[in-house]
């Protein structure tokens, strides 16, 4: 009995590790109900360097993210322009599925200044996001070379689709 329960939890796994493996091989389409245009004010917060310390500035900003149907994004944040930038589903699919990930990320460039005093003129940028009732939810996160000095300027976005 011991032997026959031992392998029907193998083969289980054994069928688990395979759909997990095989779902990671499909080619990903961007589903329909996602392009458009996103719009909205956000609470932006800027750090900069001045002279060796940190300085801190948060102002509203009007955003303005265009998805295409390939999943290339368009737009402004403040005065900045998101370049290069595209939509891909956000890590594993059991990630997914556990609410360890968001559905959608946006990674690419913002560049130009977000407002005036914004001394970082082109960010590596990424936007993890849901849509949620037809919003776009998530945050935008400026991406360093070491990710512990990753940095959410806006940790609420929330975006109304037009």
């Amino acid at each position: 009995m011991k032997l026959i329960r031992a392998k029907s939890n193998a083969f289980f796994s054994f069928c688990i590790i395979l759909l997990v493996m095989m779902s990671a091989c499909t080619a990903w389409e961007l589903p329909g109900d996602v392009p458009g245009t996103y719009t909205g004010k956000a609470r932006e917060m800027i750090r900069y360097d001045r002279g060796g310390q940190f300085v801190y500035m948060d102002k509203s900003v009007l955003i303005s993210l265009v998805i295409d149907s390939a999943g290339g994004i368009t737009g402004m944040v403040g005065e900045a322009a998101f370049e290069g930038c595209k939509v891909a589903q956000n890590g594993s699919w059991i990630a997914r599925q556990l609410k360890i990930n968001t559905e959608y990320i946006i990674t690419g460039m913002l560049s130009g200044k977000t407002f005036e005093k914004d001394t970082v003129i082109n960010k590596n940028i990424s936007i993890p996001f849901n849509i949620v009732n037809g919003e776009l939810k998530g945050s935008l996160i400026v991406n360093k070379k070491n990710k512990s000095e990753d940095f959410p300027i806006i940790r609420r976005l929330e975006l109304k689709k037009l």
